[in-house]
């Protein structure tokens, strides 16, 4: 599905681009507004592949349709994939790839990562993280100083 990147990011911050998004902000913003002007979504779709915007039917009726975009992410939030599956360790290497594109794009974000696998972490519990005491370092990632958006279009600008 469609999603993309907060606008407030500014360049430095950008993380690696997301091969699966082919659309921008201003583009899914205007889906929207011509789906809410009454314009029908194969229209939409027409349109965009007229200008050069290279869009699936599919992406058009997910930005269109707000009741079928939130149940679209009910039904993916219930996703499970079989632990060992061939489709989990495809799963897994895509993740793992996109992952180290990321953390190449922006480095405080490995940071972020492995200070959350810290926290999250049951099995022990450390006392330090990178020479720092643990409590020293949560700081940092509770400070909100290594949060990223998750997606470029919040919800409250497609209403």
């Amino acid at each position: 599905m469609v999603n993309a990147f907060d606008t407030a990011w500014d360049l430095m911050k950008m993380p690696a681009a997301d091969r699966r998004y082919t659309l921008t902000e201003e583009d899914i913003k205007r889906i929207a507004q011509l789906a809410s002007e009454g314009m029908s979504q194969a229209a939409i779709w027409r349109l965009f592949n007229e200008e050069g915007i290279p869009v699936s039917r599919g992406v058009v009726h997910y930005w269109a349709n707000e009741a079928s975009r939130m149940k679209q992410r009910e039904k993916n939030a219930l996703r499970t994939y079989e632990p060992g599956s061939e489709e989990n360790a495809r799963r897994i290497a895509r993740d793992q790839e996109k992952r180290k594109e990321n953390w190449a794009a922006d480095p405080e974000m490995k940071e972020r990562h492995e200070l959350q696998s810290t926290k999250d972490e049951t099995r022990s519990t450390r006392r330090t993280f990178r020479g720092k005491p643990v409590e020293e370092a949560m700081k940092r990632l509770e400070s909100g100083e290594l949060t990223r958006p998750n997606s470029k279009v919040s919800e409250d600008d497609l209403i």
